[in-house]
Formats: structure tokens, C-alpha cells, sequence
């Protein structure tokens, strides 16, 4: 059986191999609010952007296997781009998010022909936690992290 990965209705909590979306969520107080927000990580990555009016942001969340041991592969990188182009994303927007090393480690082409197919986004890299995204103050879409 392929990897896949499938939509879900809940933006704030978006589990492994799902995809969501939501409509932006203003900073409050100053402090940016995650729009998306992903299951607990620990040896995953998550893909995040804007649609191309800027009113939306997607999050993908992608685990190295899935519960069939099947591993996350080259050939499944075009999912995750027909995911982003069917839904309208800003490609100068996207970022990754999560645990590149184990990626780097783990699938190595794979996680290269990824970030490829992206344009080479920025990626950033924290420990185990909760990762997500949301809009700070000046509007630009970025990284939101907790322990």
C-alpha cells in the first residue's frame, strides 16, 4: 500500500501524513497565533504556506513511515506538490518546519528531491515539540514552535 496522505478538518491539530488548512489568524497582543498547528513531533516535518491571495495557510505534516511501514519516498514527493498546487499556494511562502536531521538522516534523496520541488524553502529545524504557523505582526507567515 502507497504512502498517503489525506485532508482533515482540523487545522490546529494536523496529524501525521494529513494536510489542513485554515483561514489567517491574526497576531494578538503583538504575539503571532498559530492559523495551523501540527500533532506533537518527534521525528516528522511539516510543509506550511499561504494561498496566493495570502487569506489562507496550509499545513502538510509528513512522517518518515507510515503505520504500514511504507517509507516516505522520492516517488511520493508529487503528492505533496499536487496537494500545494491544488489548493493555490504562494510558493514564495513555504517553509519546513520540524526534524530535518532525522529526515536527512533517514531518506535522504527523498528529503532532497522535497525541498527541490519546493524552490528550496527556508526550513527550520527545533527539538521534539509542537510546530505550527501563523502571521506576526508585519503580515509575513512564520514558524511557531512550544516544547
Amino acid at each position: 500500500m502507497p504512502y498517503t496522505i489525506e485532508f482533515c478538518n482540523t487545522p490546529l491539530t494536523i496529524p501525521e501524513r494529513r494536510w489542513g488548512q485554515a483561514d489567517n489568524v491574526p497576531p494578538l497582543d503583538g504575539d503571532t497565533q498559530s492559523t495551523v498547528q501540527f500533532t506533537a513531533f518527534s521525528s516528522c516535518i511539516g510543509i506550511c504556506a499561504r494561498n496566493e491571495n495570502g487569506a489562507r495557510v496550509i499545513g502538510i505534516h509528513l512522517s518518515v513511515t507510515d503505520d504500514q511501514g511504507n517509507v516516505f519516498a522520492v516517488n511520493d514527493v508529487p503528492t505533496v506538490s499536487e496537494i500545494l498546487q491544488t489548493w493555490g499556494y504562494d510558493p514564495l511562502t513555504v517553509f519546513v518546519i520540524g526534524q530535518a536531521q532525522v529526515w536527512q538522516e533517514s531518506v535522504p534523496q527523498a528529503y532532497a528531491a522535497l525541498l527541490a520541488s519546493l524552490g528550496q524553502p527556508q526550513v527550520y529545524s527545533y527539538g521534539d515539540g509542537t510546530y505550527g504557523a501563523g502571521l506576526n505582526p508585519a503580515n509575513v507567515l512564520v514558524p511557531t514552535y512550544a516544547e
